[in-house]
């Protein structure tokens, strides 16, 4: 018997106390009922964010605009610096022009997306553990996680959309499907759809796919693209799109947690030479493993596909604080699989929301010891790997001390003020936190008191 036969046979055991002779119907009533209340509270708080705007929201409406106003016309122009397929999810939005303001509509196809990431994300813990409880908190989970709300409800950002296209991929492979086409699209409507790029590559060489489904990458993105080339666009504009987005910023850090937090003082052109770099070197790394790898099962492949999606935004220069969306969800999946990775997921939200701050509120001063959560967290994932499990035990005070610390960090840099204010108490929080924090994951990797620790 494999160890993920053990693994799903507990899970089951945890979540069916119920009568075993209770009827289909009967072990789903309140599972229905829990994910149709935080389906509309999730709706609610969407509906009292809808006007909320950042600095990009006049972009946003520029764009809604011109898409209304042009019709199919209007695909001849690079009216968003984004790819054709967005382009045509602004112009299935004005076809509702009038039963909401622009801003709206434009939020509303954030919206769609992250109900169908939270239905994803449902469908790969129900297909694994078959447990309907734990699949409708799985949804309820990602429709109202912390770092999905900011992202969609608040700013109208699109992240949704390429992580949608991520998990299906992901999910696709956890059933022994090809989940190469997916993966392609996700890299057709954002180019952070490579972040999965390391897992589908060792995914590949894992199940002996033929390597010529990689020329599926380039020949979604033509497929995509032919109605604007058809209105008129230059082939020159629509290939140039993600070069004219990587130029746009010249930073080796927009906001996001990750190692160029401390790189700060590194020349622009050496840190994103080196992190280019590094980041091919890991991806390779990781693809060998996975392709090497004798461990099985969906965990694992779930696992192998949350290590990609945190490494490379973790490793990569010019990334933005919301470049961790698809790790934040699939981590909210690992975890409803396995409660060990449960710290992960909290820990992730809790990092994302503090990288959310410093462009919401200008607190940049999060980023510090978010950044050092999250090296935490890719250390211990990647000893996971090459570990593999070894038990699980979260006592109840390391959960206090991290609520605690972490709620005195958010307190301290929300009440402080902006400014960089590098005080005592400020130390004293970020350091409780990252310290309570490195607790919190060591202690979910010790081994079980309750028995003997399951070998891979």
């Amino acid at each position: 018997m494999t160890n993920d036969t053990i693994e799903t046979g507990a899970l089951r055991h945890l979540d069916h106390r119920v009568n075993p002779e209770e009827s289909l119907p009967g072990r789903w009533r309140i599972p229905i009922a829990v994910a149709v209340g935080c389906g509309l509270i999730g709706l609610v708080l969407r509906y009292l964010a809808r006007e909320h705007a950042t600095a990009d929201a006049a972009e946003y409406i520029t764009w809604y605009t011109f898409a209304r106003n042009h019709g199919i016309g209007g695909l001849a122009e690079a009216f968003t610096n984004y790819t054709p397929f967005y382009s045509y999810l602004l112009l299935i939005a004005t076809r509702l022009d009038g039963l909401g303001q622009p801003l709206s509509l434009v939020k509303m196809i954030s919206a769609i997306f992250e109900f169908g990431c939270a239905i994803v994300v449902a469908g790969m813990v129900w297909r694994v553990t078959k447990a309907p409880l734990r699949a409708s908190l799985a949804f309820c989970t990602v429709w109202l996680a912390p770092t999905v709300l900011f992202n969609g409800a608040m700013w109208g950002q699109a992240d949704s959309i390429w992580t949608f296209f991520v998990l299906v991929s992901v999910a696709m492979f956890m059933r022994d499907q090809n989940g190469v086409l997916p993966f392609a699209v996700a890299c057709s409507v954002k180019a952070q759809g490579v972040f999965l790029g390391p897992f589908a590559l060792g995914m590949i060489l894992r199940r002996k796919i033929h390597l010529a489904w990689l020329t599926a990458i380039p020949g979604v993105y033509a497929i995509l693209a032919i109605p604007v080339l058809v209105a008129g666009r230059s082939l020159v504009s629509v290939l140039g799109i993600y070069l004219d987005q990587a130029n746009t910023f010249h930073r080796l850090t927009m906001n996001a947690a990750n190692v160029w937090v401390f790189a700060g003082a590194t020349p622009y052109a050496v840190g994103v030479t080196a992190g280019l770099v590094l980041a091919a070197a890991s991806g390779l790394a990781l693809s060998i493993f996975i392709a090497q790898s004798r461990r099985t099962g969906p965990e694992f492949i779930l696992l192998v596909a949350c290590v990609s999606l945190v490494l490379m935004p973790y490793l990569l220069p010019k990334m933005h604080e919301r470049y961790f969306y698809g790790f934040e969800l699939a981590c909210i999946a690992l975890a409803c699989l396995n409660l060990r990775y449960l710290p992960f997921a909290v820990i992730a939200q809790v990092d994302g929301v503090l990288s959310y701050l410093a462009f919401e509120s200008g607190i940049v001063m999060g980023l510090l010891p978010a950044a050092l959560c999250n090296t935490f967290l890719v250390f211990y994932l990647v000893l996971d790997l090459r570990n593999g499990e070894r038990g699980s035990r979260l006592p109840r005070l390391v959960w206090l001390g991290f609520i605690a610390s972490t709620a005195g960090l958010f307190s301290y840099l929300l009440f402080a003020g902006v400014g960089l204010n590098v005080s005592p108490a400020y130390m004293l929080a970020a350091g409780l936190a990252a310290l309570m924090t490195l607790l919190l994951v060591k202690e979910s990797r010790c081994a079980s008191t309750d028995g003997p620790a399951p070998s891979h």
